[in-house]
């Protein structure tokens, strides 16, 4: 798993636990917040794949899979 699909798993996630703030509004700290996070998070992904930086798959990682 590269660093690109270990940030994309804390998207997700951080996705789904927004999606239970109430009210989902940018008026809610706490759902800005994760939006906030996805997005930095977003950037980084970026700046990887700008950088080339993203990193292959360990030999243990490619096996087990």
């Amino acid at each position: 798993m590269t660093d690109e699909d270990r940030l994309q798993q804390m998207i997700e996630e951080l996705r789904r636990m927004r999606e239970r703030c109430e009210p989902k509004s940018n008026q809610n700290p706490r759902y800005l917040r994760y939006s906030n996070a996805v997005s930095a998070l977003r950037w980084l992904i970026d700046d990887l794949i700008k950088e080339g930086a993203v990193q292959p798959a360990t030999p243990d990682e490619a096996s087990a899979g």
